[in-house]
C-alpha cells in the first residue's frame, strides 16, 4: 500500500475511534465534606448533575445547557434515595438511615445535598463508604473532607470505598503523601492532558530536552493553579475546557511544520497557563486543606511533574524502541518513517482534541 493511502486508511479508523471513544460516560469527580461531632455526623455532598442523569436514567439538564428544576423536584425523592443509599455511615457494624437536612442547592451543574447521621446510644461513627456512580463509571472517583473530631481528606474509588472514622492521628506526611498522588493520578485518567503531552513530546528523542519542556509546562500550570485555588484569577470551566481541547489541536497540527523541540519551551509555558487552570478545578474539588493548604498545593504539583516525567520515559523507551526495528534502520528510509510515525500519531491526538473541542463547545 502507498504510504499515502496508508495514512488516509488510519486516519479514517482513527477519527472513528476518536468518536466512538465520547460514548462512554465518563463522571466528574463527586465529594463530601463530612462533619464529625461525636455521635453526631453531617455530610455535604456534592455531585454532577449530568452524573445524576447517567445513574437514574433521567433529563435533568435542557436543550439550553440550564437545569429543569421542575423535572429534579419531581425526581428528588429518586435523587434523595440515589445518595442516600451510596453514601453510607456505620455506627459500629450497622449501617444508618441518613436525614436530609435542607432542601437541594445549586452550584452551576452541581447539585449539593445536606445528609445527617445520629450514632444510637455509646455508638460512635466508624466507617462512612461511598459507591456514587459506580455502576456508570468505574474509574469515578469520591472525594470525602473530614472535619471536628478529625481533620484529614481521602479520595475513594471502586477499589477503595470506605474510609476508617475510628480515632486516628493524621500526620502532616500522610497530606502530602494523598495530594501527591492526586497529582499523579489526574494525570493518569487525564485524557486530555496525556494527549497534549504526546503531541509536544512526539518529536522528541532524548530525556533532557523532554525534561525541559515538560518542566516549563509545570511552572506555568503550577502559576495559574496556584492563583485560581486562592481565588486571585478565576475563569469559568466553560471556557477553560473547550482551550484545553484547541491547544490539543494547536501543537498537533504545529508538528507537521516543525521538526524539533526548539519553540516547544514557549509554547508549553503558554498553553500550561491555560491547563492550570483545569488541574485547579479538580484540586478545588478534591478539597483543600485550609491549614495545610501550602503543602497540598506543592504536593500536587510535584504529583503532576511525577506523572508527566513517566509519561516522558514511556515515549522515550518507545522510541528506543523502535530506532532497533529493522523497519527503521536504514539511515535514509528510517529518518521518513519515524516521520511519518510522529505525524500520525499527531494526526491521532489532533482528531481526540478536535472531538473534546466540539463535545464541549456543543454537546
Amino acid at each position: 500500500m502507498e504510504p499515502m493511502r496508508f495514512m488516509r486508511a488510519m486516519l479514517s479508523l482513527l477519527l472513528v475511534f476518536s468518536c466512538s471513544s465520547g460514548l462512554a460516560h465518563q463522571t466528574k469527580l463527586s465529594s463530601s465534606l463530612l462533619t464529625l461531632n461525636g455521635s453526631s455526623v453531617q455530610a455535604e455532598v456534592e455531585v454532577n448533575v449530568l452524573d445524576l442523569e447517567a445513574a437514574l436514567d433521567a433529563t435533568f439538564v435542557k436543550s439550553d445547557a440550564t437545569l429543569d428544576f421542575q423535572v429534579i423536584k419531581f425526581q428528588s425523592e429518586a435523587i434523595f434515595n440515589y445518595i442516600a443509599n451510596n453514601n453510607r455511615l456505620f455506627c459500629g457494624l450497622d449501617s444508618q438511615v441518613p436525614e436530609q437536612l435542607d432542601s437541594f442547592r445549586f452550584d452551576g451543574e452541581h447539585l449539593i445535598i445536606d445528609l445527617g447521621w445520629l450514632c444510637g446510644g455509646t455508638d460512635l461513627p466508624t466507617r462512612y463508604s461511598v459507591s456514587l456512580f459506580q455502576e456508570v463509571d468505574a474509574q469515578s472517583r469520591h472525594v470525602v473532607s473530614v472535619s471536628g473530631d478529625q481533620n484529614f481528606v481521602e479520595l475513594l474509588s471502586l477499589g477503595n470505598q470506605e474510609i476508617s472514622l475510628s480515632t486516628q492521628q493524621h500526620s502532616w506526611w500522610d497530606l502530602v503523601l494523598k495530594f501527591i498522588m492526586a497529582g499523579i493520578e489526574h494525570i493518569a485518567i487525564g485524557l486530555d492532558h496525556i494527549a497534549f503531552l504526546i503531541a509536544v513530546i512526539v518529536l522528541g528523542r532524548t530525556f533532557w530536552p523532554l525534561f525541559k519542556v515538560i518542566t516549563a509546562f509545570t511552572i506555568a500550570h503550577s502559576i495559574t493553579l496556584t492563583l485560581s485555588v486562592l481565588n486571585v484569577v478565576s475563569i469559568p470551566a466553560g471556557v477553560i475546557e473547550p482551550l484545553i481541547a484547541l491547544s490539543i489541536v494547536y501543537v498537533a497540527v504545529e508538528n507537521f511544520f516543525v521538526k524539533d523541540l526548539e519553540r516547544r519551551y514557549w509554547v508549553t509555558f503558554m498553553f500550561g497557563l491555560i491547563h492550570g487552570f483545569g488541574f485547579a478545578s479538580v484540586l478545588r474539588d478534591f478539597g483543600l486543606p485550609q491549614d495545610g493548604l501550602i503543602w497540598a498545593l506543592g504536593s500536587f504539583n510535584v504529583g503532576v511533574e511525577l506523572g508527566q516525567l513517566a509519561i516522558v520515559l514511556v515515549a522515550i523507551a518507545g522510541w528506543r524502541l523502535m530506532t532497533i526495528l529493522p523497519f527503521f534502520m536504514s539511515s535514509g528510509q528510517g529518518i521518513i518513517r519515524k516521520r511519518r510515525a510522529s505525524l500520525l500519531i499527531s494526526a491521532f491526538v489532533g482528531l481526540l482534541g478536535f472531538g473534546w473541542f466540539v463535545e464541549r463547545v456543543f454537546l
